[in-house]
């Protein structure tokens, strides 16, 4: 006698498709909801809804927001609720039981007042039956039933209910889904896909969407884009997305604050160090060979502690005689007595220099400053060749030597424990980026920033280490000259995170090609990206359909 009103969308059954050469996909004549539409998973995607809506009585009761404290916590009992309808008016209207698949709009749950105030509509209330069998309270005194419980859970926007909520808000000027075998006035609107198309002019037979000449793109008019959080979780979706391409513009690693350890060079691939070639050098020893000297003295690297020190500190052993050597090699030895040599020493400049703090975008970082020393001598230094931190002392270091391939420079390195007395040699550049070497992180440039050349051709007359970036192919190249030929060290494949198409990597010109080829015979657009599964089809007989 009671209740309230149910608007029923009959469940037909999977849609029917003779497209399917996979037997787990049968192909259906008919809807049927007993048709099974994947036998591999057994499941009903695709789903197909009757037009026509069945209005039948119903009772439940009506439930507050009530917390279940549990032994697990609290839990919010209001989404599920059984319904009770009449059998025999179930059986009348609905021509069958009401089961798993059908869907219930309560009108009496309408939302009139909206948070969105845009919205032209009041907010319909959807549930889906996950759950059907006779009401223990529908049984009469000669034991049989008369009442019909259902389980009703709220509907979520997925891929089975997509014939129901792809319609348009406003239904006054909606034709259903696009029939090819029609005509349509302009003004109308009708579903394609999942997506709603006005009629521009008078389409004629045949002429589908999204043909911008008769169809417009109706956007968010469906009752799933004011029904579901789809869009909103999208939109989260694409700022934190954003946010973390702002954070990681680029794929891979950043490799532009480490160092790449110099191997040993050419000129020890051809001495008793060849089994050494392309390793690391490590300290060894300060050269202090005078160049005009055929002795060898030699200071060993040594660390100073002291309770005052946290850490200890690396410095420079040295013997009298190499001492004496050092001395007479900062001054000009032909025109100068002893104590004018010993008095004196190279001039140097000494300079502190602050080095700014890494920050990101949004003014994240450090806040202070990275103070430095900058050592820098004058005038022209005939020896001793390396570094008091040790750190290029090696065989190759010496200019008298045969093979000798660095660069004198005046500038020492930012150092604190440098010492202006002795002058700076640039091992030969490195052959690799050693293990900061992953994927995606080559972006053109040589290793510890050295300078690199760009061009269609190698240079004429290279020297030995130097760097060179060939334009001319995609990705780009970065080479190495080794002194006999040009060395492919790295590909300028770095890219942004998001690899999109105009990013020159595999990731999106191969693998997310989004690119499509144009069809002369046909007039349509195929995608270039074509999965095997596709290409590599069997054809197979025609499947006769299943009764």
């Amino acid at each position: 006698m009671g209740g309230t009103d149910l608007y029923i969308h009959k469940y037909l059954g999977p849609a029917t498709g003779d497209t399917s050469t996979d037997f787990t996909q049968p192909n259906y004549d008919t809807l049927d909801p007993l048709n099974i539409q994947d036998l591999l998973f057994l499941e009903n995607r695709d789903r197909k809804y009757d037009k026509d809506i069945y209005r039948l009585r119903g009772h439940y009761n009506v439930q507050n927001l009530d917390f279940d404290l549990s032994q697990f916590g609290l839990f919010l009992n209001n989404d599920i609720i059984f319904i009770t309808v009449h059998y025999n008016d179930m059986i009348d209207l609905v021509g069958r039981k009401l089961m798993v698949g059908d869907v219930l709009e309560l009108p009496h749950l309408l939302d009139y007042n909206p948070l969105n105030e845009t919205i032209p509509v009041a907010l319909k209330r959807f549930y889906q039956i996950t759950d059907s069998n006779y009401a223990s309270e529908g049984f009469s005194q000669t034991w049989y039933p008369h009442l019909w419980r259902i389980k009703c859970e709220p509907l979520v926007n997925s891929e089975e209910f997509t014939d129901i909520l792809k319609e348009p808000i406003n239904q006054d000027n909606y034709l259903g889904d696009w029939d090819k075998d029609k005509t349509y006035p302009p003004g109308y609107t009708i579903a394609f896909g999942d997506k709603i198309y006005e009629s521009i002019i008078e389409v004629p037979i045949g002429i589908s969407p999204p043909n911008s000449t008769y169809w417009l793109l109706k956007e968010n008019d469906s009752l799933a884009s004011i029904l579901s959080t789809y869009s909103k979780n999208i939109a989260i979706n694409d700022a934190a997305l954003r946010e973390a391409q702002r954070l990681v513009p680029k794929a891979g690693y950043d490799t532009s604050k480490l160092y790449i350890v110099p191997t040993y060079g050419e000129y020890e691939s051809n001495t008793t160090l060849s089994g050494k070639y392309n390793q690391p050098a490590p300290p060894i020893d300060v050269n202090t060979i005078p160049t005009t000297s055929n002795t060898s003295p030699s200071g060993q690297v040594v660390y100073m502690r002291n309770p005052k020190y946290k850490y200890a500190s690396a410095g420079i052993k040295v013997s009298k005689n190499a001492l004496q050597s050092i001395w007479d090699m900062t001054a000009d030895s032909d025109h100068m007595s002893m104590d004018d040599k010993i008095n004196k020493f190279v001039q140097a400049s000494l300079e502190m220099v602050e080095q700014a703090p890494e920050r990101i975008g949004s003014g994240s970082g450090s806040v202070e400053t990275t103070k430095l020393l900058s050592v820098q001598s004058f005038g022209i230094i005939d020896g001793p060749y390396g570094t008091a931190d040790n750190t290029y002392a090696t065989a190759d270091q010496n200019p008298e030597l045969p093979g000798f391939t660095g660069d004198i420079t005046q500038q020492m390195d930012y150092r604190a424990d440098c010492d202006p007395r002795y002058q700076f040699i640039v091992r030969s550049s490195p052959r690799s980026f050693g293990y900061s070497a992953g994927m995606l992180t080559g972006d053109g440039q040589a290793p510890n920033g050295y300078p690199t050349g760009a061009g269609i051709a190698f240079p004429q007359n290279p020297q030995v280490g130097d760097y060179f970036l060939r334009i001319d192919y995609n990705p780009q190249l970065l080479y190495r000259w080794d002194g006999r030929i040009w060395v492919r060290i790295s590909e300028n494949v770095r890219t942004e995170t998001g690899f999109t198409v105009d990013d020159k990597s595999q990731l999106s010109g191969f693998i997310n090609d989004q690119e499509e080829i144009y069809l002369n015979s046909e007039g349509t657009f195929v995608p270039q990206a074509q999965p095997l599964s596709s290409v590599l089809q069997p054809t197979l007989p025609p499947v006769p359909p299943v009764v």
